[in-house]
């Protein structure tokens, strides 16, 4: 059994750093594209999925103190086959978001350098994690302080401008609004998802059963905030430019400081705490699943730091895969279907807890499924078959894995 080494604060400090990566520079500017002056409203739907999620894992991560977060809820109040799914979603979503921020710092940082920094970034984190969580942590406390306090400064800066609010900026109304509402909720989920991260790191947190679930609400509620502040700034600053522009932040910043060297550093500091917490929470769900017989044993292998190297490994380099063939939009889809499928989960495994471990009504977990699925259809058709594919030939190979294993 792992010694828990994590106190809230850096339980806390991972959350924030999952939140706090590259989504934050690319979301805000393709949401405005797709919802326009509904881009708030877009804000506020993600936000909602986000709470109820939060929500349902908060109440799951009261009685389950396990790592591998909807995988070790759904073993416990599910069955294995629904644990598989939420699994193996989990590690897949993650994946691509793992290569997705890796494009993100490589064009921030190397933009005329091609895969090498997204390969190396991977690479060096990877290292960081397998020497440790107590590392992960103190790295990502770091880099979190760096990017709360460039967007602290860059929101200030921005409020006191006078901005657009009265220009046209604010009349775009997109042609389908319903649709558009939803598809930009989806894009902008992708830079909340990281607020649950912590419940996949379970006994390697002091009192978890206490500590995960605070350290869940405070990270989600901070980011909240961060980001309808951020949402407003850059659309009262750039105004109709945000439609065309692909670094929002970058161009506003310039405009603020005249200062072109700092957004890349934060870039990159932002998208390597992003990298690095992503890294150890889907790790450690795929050496659960290993420990219980849904991935090859070799998974769960933990070295003398208790890291589960060979996880991280195998995950980093489905990472460095993605990044070297993916466009960030279109693994921002998949990420985002996998991630919301997960929480769906995790909502049918809250709805299966008694009724003395409940902290919320069961219409919430309802309302949460429907939600869920409903931003995860928004991405097309084309995505959606594809990662139900995905999934279903995921379940027929742990069938054939299974069989094979109990011979």
């Amino acid at each position: 059994m792992p010694k828990p080494q994590l106190g809230l604060g850096g339980a806390v400090a991972i959350g924030l750093a999952s939140m706090l990566g590259a989504g934050v520079f690319v979301v805000f500017a393709s949401a405005y594209k797709i919802a326009a002056n509904l881009i708030f409203v877009s804000i506020a739907l993600a936000a909602l999925v986000a709470l109820l999620n939060s929500a349902a894992i908060y109440q799951l991560a009261k009685q389950v103190e396990r790592p591998g977060g909807v995988y070790a809820y759904s073993r416990v109040y599910l069955n294995n086959t629904w644990s598989f799914l939420s699994g193996f979603a989990f590690v897949f979503g993650k994946i691509a978001s793992i290569g997705a921020i890796a494009i993100v710092f490589q064009r921030y940082v190397f933009p005329q350098v091609a895969f090498w920094p997204s390969f190396t970034s991977i690479a060096i984190l990877t290292l960081v994690n397998v020497l440790g969580i107590n590392r992960t942590a103190l790295v990502a406390t770091i880099l979190s302080i760096t990017t709360v306090g460039f967007f602290a400064t860059f929101s200030i800066m921005g409020i006191a401008i006078p901005g657009n609010l009265s220009n046209e900026a604010f009349a775009i109304v997109p042609e389908n609004p319903v649709t558009s509402v939803l598809l930009g909720a989806g894009v902008v989920f992708f830079a909340f998802a990281g607020y649950a991260r912590v419940a996949t790191l379970g006994d390697e947190v002091r009192d978890s059963k206490r500590n995960i679930p605070r350290a869940i609400v405070l990270s989600l509620g901070f980011v909240l905030i961060l980001y309808i502040v951020l949402a407003w700034v850059l659309v009262n600053g750039l105004g109709k430019q945000l439609q065309v522009t692909e670094t929002p932040v970058a161009e506003l910043f310039l405009m603020l400081s005249g200062i072109s060297w700092l957004t890349p550093f934060v870039a990159a500091a932002a998208s390597l705490g992003s990298m690095l917490a992503l890294l150890a929470g889907v790790s450690r769900t795929a050496a659960s699943m290993a420990e219980d017989g849904e991935l090859p044993k070799l998974f769960k292998l933990r070295n003398r730091f208790n890291a589960p190297w060979v996880a991280e490994v195998a995950v980093a380099a489905g990472a460095i895969v993605l990044a070297s063939i993916g466009e960030i939009l279109w693994v921002i889809g998949f990420s985002s279907f996998s991630v919301l499928f997960y929480y769906s989960v995790g909502h049918l495994s809250a709805i299966a807890q008694p009724q003395e471990q409940r902290l919320t009504p069961v219409w919430l977990n309802y309302l949460g499924i429907v939600l869920c699925l409903g931003l995860a259809i928004s991405f097309g058709i084309e995505t959606f078959t594809i990662s139900c594919g995905i999934l279903g030939l995921a379940f027929a190979s742990r069938g054939l894995w299974l069989k094979r294993s109990h011979r």
